[in-house]
């Protein structure tokens, strides 16, 4: 029986892992593909990079449940909750009164001491 070679490629850094998973993830879903390790293991091989098996589990976790088109384009689902906050509380900053301008207080000035600098600036 033959024996699967050893993967020998180097593991990518941090910051090339992350970038691996992230264009992995936009590839499957680009591909109307679920988003879980396996899948993105596949991606990220077929792209000749290694990448810790924590970072495709970790990317699965994160896009669990998430529409992947809604976070690239802004839509968090908040946005009409932000508007209906913002529209609410206009009258009441309205109805506020403007704040009384502060009195500034003089303080006495004191009068400079010369202080022996031990000939530093002579």
């Amino acid at each position: 029986m033959a024996r699967a070679q050893k993967d020998t490629r180097p593991i990518a850094d941090q910051a090339t892992s992350e970038a691996a998973c992230t264009y992995a993830a936009l590839i499957l879903y680009e591909d109307n593909q679920e988003i879980v390790a396996s899948k993105l293991a596949q991606v990220i091989k077929a792209a000749n990079l290694r990448v810790e098996p924590i970072w495709t589990k970790v990317f699965e976790k994160a896009l669990k449940g998430k529409k992947v088109g809604d976070l690239l384009h802004g839509n968090t689902g908040n946005a009409p909750a932000a508007q209906t906050a913002a529209q609410t509380s206009a009258p009441a900053t309205q109805q506020a009164k403007a704040p009384e301008p502060a009195k500034e207080v003089k303080k006495a000035e004191e009068p400079e001491e010369d202080v022996d600098m031990g000939g530093l600036f002579d």
